[in-house]
């Protein structure tokens, strides 16, 4: 009996001095691993929370990268966010380690409260995701699929030129029409309702599109820094958000429903207009879920960084007159006065390309872009120095830093549309095109289409319009440079003048010639 009693004791404290060994090697193993990326020392449980930025984001992203370097990082109750300021390291990461780099944080306000996970921005890449992006680049990726939609985007562009000239002190607001005017019809086959009203479906859009944008901001709700609190009851003071999130569900499904819906009901009257939603209905080889997300993807992730990009290009025309005046020089050089621009005529107008790059660089739309999650803990040398990115960090690279960096870009807050423009004397400095459209294999599957929306709408309006500052009781009004906080960043409110270059001008606008 003593035999058995000293029997089951020793394995008892065999047992006691596994599990012993066991914690003291995770200890060690834990204190192996290299330390973060470099970044100010947190405070107890909370960590960095009183280094987060509440402002311009990548602005004071940029002010950390000055003084932690080109990879840094901040730990917010238990999450780290790893933030990269340059392109070289944003290339290394998201690009040549994509399987590890390329799924998205969980967004528990916007994202799984909203609904807005459905959406490909937010989705975790897998199987659904590779699918929806096989077919957008089937609709928009190749330059010979663009040039199928290129009609129908100079047609829009046209009737931007014709709302711009009836009224041009409705410019911005004519600028967001003609953004959800294209991604509706490329989507859904829509057209746009005539007349000064909102249309009633873009207007279902544009406030899903608002809800996308307030719901995933960093730090928005407080239950995006504690994920747990979505568990806390809608009725309990500080439930709130709950009701919130209702009310945005409910104008999410309203939005998106509406596309297919119209589009069902068009080809059963059989009237409706090809778009990528008519032709994958036809084809039946996709359940209306998917159908539904990614049509509404197109919508929403086109319209308004296409209006947000055409209204700074309006800001930098009303700031640098002589940018404006060398580029009408070109195109009335190379297209002359009878016709409106096109996209064959691109290789032949190298500055007005130029110009467009600049846009696309001096102005970014997402400057800290939608960021990524790693799958798994990764160790990562930078200049012989190992540091950890542990499992489900958010990586957010800083695009306006990466596209205002005076080491890439030349005196870089200044709109110079000739940094692109190879000289005997210097290179062209790096297209931008490589950076602001995001990396690696969440790069945005439209980079093709809003590269062209954008020169075919800024050539066009550059050879039959004017812009310049405005006078008010016989002062010059300044426009204030520069770009608010948001997910999707527009220009600070500023006024500008709009006039045809000529009565030609006009009539070749009045005329509907494209």
């Amino acid at each position: 009996m003593s035999s058995g009693i000293f029997q089951s004791s020793d394995v008892r404290w065999t047992l006691v001095a596994a599990a012993g060994a066991l914690v003291c090697l995770r200890w060690v193993l834990r204190n192996k691993k290299p330390p973060l990326p470099p970044g100010p020392r947190g405070l107890p449980l909370v960590g960095n929370i009183l280094d987060a930025p509440t402002g311009d984001v990548w602005v004071e992203f940029a002010k950390l990268g000055d003084v932690w370097g080109d990879i840094c990082s901040l730990t917010i109750l238990g999450k780290t966010m790893v933030i990269v300021n340059s392109f070289e390291v944003a290339e290394d990461l998201l690009e040549g380690r994509g399987t590890n780099f390329s799924d998205r944080p969980v967004f528990p306000m916007g994202g799984e409260l909203v609904g807005f996970d459905g959406a490909l921005a937010l989705s975790h890449y897998g199987e659904r995701a590779r699918t929806e992006r096989k077919l957008f680049h089937q609709l928009f990726g190749t330059h010979a699929a663009i040039g199928a939609l290129v009609p129908l985007v100079a047609s829009e562009i046209h009737v931007l030129l014709q709302n711009i000239a009836r009224e041009p002190e409705r410019v911005f607001e004519e600028i967001q029409r003609a953004g959800g005017g294209i991604s509706l019809r490329i989507a859904y086959g829509y057209r746009l309702v005539d007349g000064p009203g909102k249309d009633p479906l873009l207007n279902e859009f544009e406030t899903a599109i608002s809800n996308f944008a307030s719901t995933t901001m960093p730090g928005a709700y407080l239950v995006d820094i504690i994920p747990a609190l979505k568990y806390w009851p809608e009725w309990l003071p500080g439930g709130g958000f709950h009701t919130t999130a209702k009310v945005m569900k409910k104008q999410l499904v309203a939005a998106f429903d509406s596309g297919l819906d119209y589009v069902k009901q068009q080809m059963a009257l059989g009237t409706a207009e090809k778009s990528y939603a008519s032709t994958l209905l036809e084809e039946q080889r996709y359940d209306d879920h998917l159908l539904t997300w990614s049509a509404a993807s197109i919508q929403a992730g086109g319209s308004d960084t296409t209006a947000a990009q055409l209204q700074a290009f309006f800001l930098a025309m009303t700031l640098y007159p002589e940018v404006q005046a060398a580029a009408q020089k070109e195109l009335d050089s190379v297209v002359g006065t009878d016709r409106l621009p096109e996209l064959s005529d691109r290789a032949a107008l190298p500055y007005v390309d130029a110009l467009c790059k600049e846009v696309l660089r001096w102005h970014i739309a997402t400057p800290t872009g939608i960021p990524h999650r790693t799958r798994e803990d990764y160790i990562y040398t930078r200049g012989g120095k190992p540091m950890l990115i542990p499992k489900d960090s958010m990586i957010i690279p800083n695009i306006w830093k990466m596209t205002h960096d005076p080491e890439r870009y030349s005196n870089p807050m200044a709109f110079d549309p000739t940094r692109f423009l190879a000289t005997e004397t210097k290179p062209a400095e790096p297209d931008p095109t490589k950076i602001c459209f995001g990396f690696g294999r969440r790069i945005c599957p439209g980079k093709l289409l809003a590269d062209t929306i954008l020169f075919l709408a800024c050539s066009a309006i550059l050879a039959e319009f004017d812009i310049s500052k405005v006078r008010e009781n016989g002062v010059v009004v300044e426009p204030r440079a520069g770009q608010r906080t948001g997910i999707v960043s527009r220009t600070f409110p500023f006024k500008c003048s709009v006039q045809p270059r000529s009565t030609k001008a006009l009539e070749l606008i009045r005329a509907g010639l494209v």
